[in-house]
């Protein structure tokens, strides 16, 4: 079997209506499909036994959020490849997946093109730290091997950010092969959990970066890459300093809030505004 299809959904029947019709529409066949929903009460499940001869499998019950929602369809997932469509998503043609496995993929990680309401986002056409570092794959464009998925499950204890550490480990220290294919593959609905929560997706995150990289790396990529300028002016070399001594509490805060007011007349301290006003546990 080619692909295993997996929806995750609580309480969104209107929209797991949508997605469900969107994958069982698809001219291409060869995939299952896996419903894993957190135990909806809103008629969520009257529409996934209303389609009951076209899922593969199906749970309704209560869950630790949507990760570990995902982790469990992993664990039944028998499809070559995974790709999440979750409530809302949709492909963006009956022919989609047509169009992706008559391209005859074979990496790990396989990205098409995402339409959102305002615009068509494209996916990298190369994988970069850079890109990774300030950006994101959207999961429901990217096909990824089981076996990946498998030994890389998703984190639980985050609850925004836990695709984007796949996507590091997977391609950055892992170094898995990927493709770019110049195919639209999902109408993404942009009211999820992440996209109202920005702030908190961008603590989460940098909670990531310094769980998978040392104090070193990130600094040295904030001064070089992300630094615009960075120059060896007292008030970098504080900033390099805090971060690799990895102080907490107010001696962080504190002095992160008086780099962030150099940042306004200092060019060079602009980086600084690329990591938040958190402790560093």
């Amino acid at each position: 079997m080619k692909l295993s299809v997996i929806t995750v959904n609580y309480n969104d029947r209107e929209g797991l209506h949508k997605t469900v019709q969107s994958v069982v529409e698809q001219s291409f066949k060869d995939y299952e499909y896996i419903i894993i929903d957190g135990g909806s009460t809103d008629g969520s499940v009257e529409v996934i036994e209303k389609y009951a001869d076209k899922i593969t499998y199906w749970v309704s019950e209560p869950d630790k959020g949507i990760y570990n929602a995902m982790n469990k369809a992993i664990d039944v997932a028998n499809g070559e490849y995974c790709i999440f469509m979750n409530s809302g998503d949709t492909f963006y043609s009956f022919d989609t997946l047509a169009e992706v496995f008559a391209k005859h993929p074979d990496e790990y990680i396989i990205c098409g093109d995402t339409c959102t309401v305002e615009k068509i986002k494209e996916a990298p056409e190369e994988i970069t730290f850079e890109f990774l570092f300030s950006n994101s794959i959207c999961h429901q464009c990217a096909f990824i091997k089981t076996e990946l998925m498998a030994k890389y499950k998703y984190d639980e204890k985050y609850r925004i950010v836990s695709d984007r550490k796949f996507f590091l480990q997977a391609l950055i220290l892992e170094n898995c092969s990927y493709r770019k294919l110049p195919i639209i593959v999902v109408n993404y609905d942009i009211e999820g959990f992440s996209a109202n929560n920005p702030v908190k997706s961008k603590l989460e995150y940098e909670a990531v970066l310094e769980e998978l990289f040392p104090s070193r790396i990130l600094s040295d990529y904030g001064r070089k890459v992300k630094g615009r300028l960075y120059g060896d002016t007292w008030y970098d070399k504080l900033f390099v300093e805090i971060r690799n001594r990895r102080y907490k509490g107010l001696v962080y805060t504190s002095t992160i809030l008086l780099l962030r007011f150099i940042s306004l007349f200092r060019k060079s301290a602009s980086f600084i505004n690329n990591f938040p006003i958190k402790s560093i546990n």
